[in-house]
């Protein structure tokens, strides 16, 4: 079997082939063709090319992207136009009263992606118990969606008061529209986000609309493209809670592609946490634009069932990922206050750092490891991007050293200082906010930019070490392959423990489960590889927030014990809040259900024997790495040199095509199994 993976970052597109019948890994990574396929499309030809085999014998295509993340972000997604009920138009105006700076006297709300002058008003109402107080007739959906209709929208979102109690207005508006609006897509609240809270699901709805239309053009694009080149492997789409999707399950709810870009490599992270036994990691991916973290607890990565993406919130499960915009590109600048300050802005893929010799004359954290002799300008990415030495050291001294009246070495290591202290953060947030002893966890780096970094983060946070994997500038796109089918949904089911019956719970976990069933036979998914997960959202009663929490399986006989269950739940509440009150009754909000289906996955080749010598670097060269040592005659080795057993102690650099890892003096680097790097205190 030969499966393909292409992740498609800000800066540069990587690819890995794995060829089972050859027993060989492929690796390639070109520069990005943002919102297009082309980069895409020349890898596979040239990595095809290089493996010696033809496009057209791949067998699986598993695809991550940010295509919808971009048209979100930079707000170029779909015409949208929205049904809301009667009163309701200025749900996504309101919004609500959280706001990202407290006591700022002049806030700016980000706009809304469905104006109000976009939006219709039906005569319709329920009750919070789903009773109709208004009904909707027949001809007050037509006028509905003939309303709709003269708005000439690329896209429809419909969002009914407590649809997701009942969804019957919801379905008989959908008729009429599509109707009215034939071939143009119409997306739900209650299938898209069937949940309490009337803003938080109207603004998932009017996202999925809106990113829907750009998703579904690059997806039937890159299709039709494949087939034109000759692949004919079957293409799988990375969803944000990291497993994967058919292009028409993506179609059917495209909000759940949004986050896709970054959850490969958690993926990744989660089955090397089992491999290593190492149970408990962040994972660190740093690339050319940003940086994104994540926290694997017990080997299970963390999940959140809502998160704020520029300020608005969307309602679905994704993988706990933290992105802050710290890449390699990062350009550092002073500000007004004579402070130095990294990104947000970044250099990107063009003109990219000042060393890339394409017109960029900003610093960058790129920049800065050259000027440190972190990374040679002959060795990066192999040798096929030379880079200009000269070019980043009158970057960093124009615009850096210059200004604050510092030497070039101390501006090149403040700017370093600056990047790592903002991913350190992000960290902290992740870990220490959410309850959790960052000093027991290791630090798995990967990404162009990752393994620089992490030992200078991981020595400050004093982690338990550093893990850096055999390819790390393409661990994302490898994590994509190791990634299943996935489909969730959920219900609303707000009932206090001691008032529900296990014959009704039973019942409505039962009907998600086979919604969800039937929907893996879809995607042809035989039975024998198909498993289910069962979850509730849950909070103490007269709570606001709930917490997410596994429930048994049901069917088995006494399934549901309300104090165990409950117990299960003061245990999340006491790590995630550092209290709990055991005795406090606790309440079901939302009942969730998750299906995997278990793909194929092509067999990676076997590693030799251990070693017992020692390495030998391939050259020594001027490195800096500390304030007070200054430049030190620092031995070079490369990773294709190293085999498991040895060890390599710091200061030092390994060189490969992908990425350069620096060890720090006092730290020592060991090859472990899977040729993974562990680098902790000699």
């Amino acid at each position: 079997m030969r499966t393909l993976s292409a992740d498609v970052g800000g800066t540069f597109t990587d690819l890995v082939l794995i060829d089972g019948e050859a027993g060989a890994v492929h690796l390639d990574k070109v520069p990005s063709t943002p919102g297009r396929a082309e980069a895409v499309l020349s890898g596979i030809r040239r990595l095809s090319e290089n493996a010696g085999i033809a496009p057209g014998e791949i067998d699986i295509f598993v695809h991550g992207f940010t295509v919808g993340t971009n048209a979100f972000l930079t707000r170029n997604g779909a015409k949208v136009a929205m049904a809301v009920t009667e009163g309701m138009r200025d749900v996504l105006e309101i919004g609500d009263q959280m706001r990202p700076h407290l006591y700022r006297l002049s806030q700016t709300k980000p706009p809304p992606v469905v104006p109000r002058s976009r939006v219709v008003e039906v005569a319709e109402r329920r009750d919070a118990f789903g009773k109709v107080v208004t009904e909707l007739s027949e001809d007050e959906a037509k006028r509905v969606a003939a309303e709709l209709a003269a708005l000439e929208p690329e896209a429809v979102s419909v969002c009914l008061g407590f649809s997701f109690l009942d969804d019957s207005h919801e379905t008989l508006l959908e008729r009429e529209i599509a109707r009215a609006l034939p071939g143009v897509p119409i997306y739900l609240s209650s299938r898209v986000n069937p949940q309490i809270e009337e803003y938080p699901r109207a603004n998932t709805t009017a996202v999925a609309a809106y990113v829907g239309p750009v998703v579904d053009r690059y997806v039937s694009t890159l299709d039709q493209a494949l087939a034109g080149d000759g692949v004919a492997a079957p293409l799988r789409l990375m969803r944000s809670d990291g497993g994967v999707a058919t292009p028409r399950s993506a179609r059917d709810n495209p909000a759940a592609m949004l986050l896709s870009g970054p959850a490969g490599g958690v993926i990744a992270g989660a089955a090397m946490a089992r491999e290593l036994d190492v149970p408990d990691l962040v994972t660190f991916d740093m690339g050319g634009t940003s940086a994104d973290f994540s926290v694997i607890a017990s080997s299970e990565p963390r999940m959140v069932t809502e998160r704020h993406i520029d300020g608005q919130p969307l309602r679905l499960p994704t993988l706990d990922i933290e992105t802050i915009s710290a890449g390699g590109g990062s350009i550092a600048h002073v500000d007004l206050g004579g402070a130095l300050r990294v990104g947000p802005q970044s250099a990107g893929a063009e003109p990219g750092p000042a060393c890339y010799g394409q017109g960029g004359t900003d610093a960058t954290v790129t920049d800065a490891a050259v000027v440190l002799g972190i990374l040679h300008p002959g060795e990066f990415l192999g040798g096929e991007i030379p880079l200009d030495a000269d070019l980043a050291r009158q970057a960093v001294q124009t615009t850096i050293a210059d200004p604050l009246g510092l030497s070039l070495e101390a501006a090149a290591l403040g700017i370093v200082r600056v990047a790592n202290a903002g991913m350190i953060q992000a960290i902290r947030k992740l870990s220490v906010e959410r309850g959790l002893d960052i000093r027991d966890f290791a630090l798995l780096a990967f990404g162009g930019a990752g393994p620089i970094y992490a030992p200078f983060m991981a020595r400050d946070l004093d982690m338990a070490e550093v893990l850096v994997p055999l390819n790390p500038g393409v661990y994302a796109a490898q994590g994509l392959l190791m990634s299943d089918i996935r489909h969730t949904t959920q219900t609303a089911f707000q009932r206090r423990f001691h008032k529900v019956e296990e014959a009704e719970l039973t019942e409505r976990l039962g009907a998600l489960r086979d919604e969800l069933d039937q929907a893996l036979g879809r995607d042809g998914i035989a039975t024998e590889v198909r498993r289910f997960r069962f979850l509730a959202d849950m909070r103490c009663s007269g709570q606001f927030h709930e917490l997410l929490v596994p429930l048994p399986e049901p069917g088995a006989a006494g399934w549901w014990q309300p104090d165990a269950v409950a117990a299960v739940f003061h245990d999340h509440h006491d790590q995630a809040y550092g209290h709990t009150d055991p005795e406090a009754p606790v309440e079901f909000v939302n009942l969730r259900v998750e299906a995997f289906g278990r793909t194929a996955k092509a067999a990676l080749p076997s590693e030799g024997a251990e070693s017992v010598g020692a390495p030998e670097p391939v050259s020594h060269r001027p490195v800096c790495l500390d304030a007070d040592e200054g430049f030190h005659d620092t031995p070079v080795y490369r990773r294709d040199d190293l085999e498991p057993g040895q060890t390599v102690s710091g200061p030092a650099v390994i060189i490969q095509r992908d990425t350069t890892t620096v060890v720090l003096a006092g730290q020592r680097a060991s090859v472990a199994a899977g040729q993974v790097l562990r680098i902790g205190m000699a």
